[in-house]
């Protein structure tokens, strides 16, 4: 008999509504395309390792005692680089919780959102309708050692040049290079899940360096969103 699973998505988490929102609808996608596949009442949950209503811990230790007909408890860090949070704080979280729950409940962190090889073809094809010269690919960055290699990996697969709203190099310092070239169409495409509030921001910052680099062609596109694509990686991800 294969073992009876529950899955939890982390994500960061956000004190703007729109990405919580985004979260609640990408838990609720996942769950119908389990349900689609023949698993009729899938147990499937969201929750946030910042700025949730309860902290994390508490979360899955009162989630944990209700699951007596589970034998596995999945969670999935909605992450899509493999910094702080995803290699130290959602492990630390979980070594916490486990001398809380019952002995036959298993607990396994999968691999983070970002470590899906087809992230990348999600990407392409949003990019694919944009008519730029140059990409250049925006993500927050980390300071965690070797936290950045995914994206400088992924950005050279899209043939984009890499960005960082956090560490450098930063978006005007990637902008300003291209800035040489006097007509040239850049695309920045911010490697984010949800619209928010620094969504708003770096499309704020893209607006001012439409103002000092007049002579290039900004466009800002959109971050990745909840998607029937995305959607089925994390499919993939937690099933496997």
């Amino acid at each position: 008999m294969s073992a009876r699973s529950a899955y939890l998505l982390v994500a960061h988490g956000s004190r703007d509504p729109r990405s919580q929102a985004a979260l609640h609808q990408l838990g609720h996608q996942v769950k119908q395309a389990l349900q689609s596949r023949g698993d009729q009442s899938p147990w499937v949950k969201t929750a946030t390792l910042e700025f949730g209503s309860v902290p994390l811990k508490q979360q899955i230790c009162h989630w944990g005692q209700q699951l007596t007909h589970i034998d596995q408890l999945v969670i999935l860090p909605l992450f899509l680089l493999p910094g702080t949070h995803v290699r130290v704080d959602i492990p630390d979280v979980v070594t916490t919780v486990r001398q809380f729950l019952p002995q036959s409940l298993e607990i396994e962190v999968r691999s983070h959102l970002g470590s899906h090889p087809n992230l990348c073809q999600i990407l392409r094809a949003t990019m694919a309708d944009t008519d730029v010269d140059r990409w250049i690919l925006l993500s927050h960055g980390s300071r965690y050692p070797g936290g950045n290699q995914p994206v400088e990996t992924l950005a050279q697969q899209l043939d984009a040049a890499p960005a960082y709203w956090s560490v450098s190099p930063s978006l005007r310092q990637t902008v300003t290079q291209m800035a040489a070239q006097p007509g040239l169409k850049v695309g920045v495409k911010p490697y984010f899940l949800f619209t928010g509030s620094i969504i708003d921001t770096i499309s704020q910052e893209v607006d001012q360096l439409k103002c000092d680099f007049k002579h290039i062609n900004l466009t800002f596109s959109s971050p990745l969103e909840p998607s029937a694509p995305l959607v089925h990686l994390i499919q993939e991800l937690i099933t496997a």
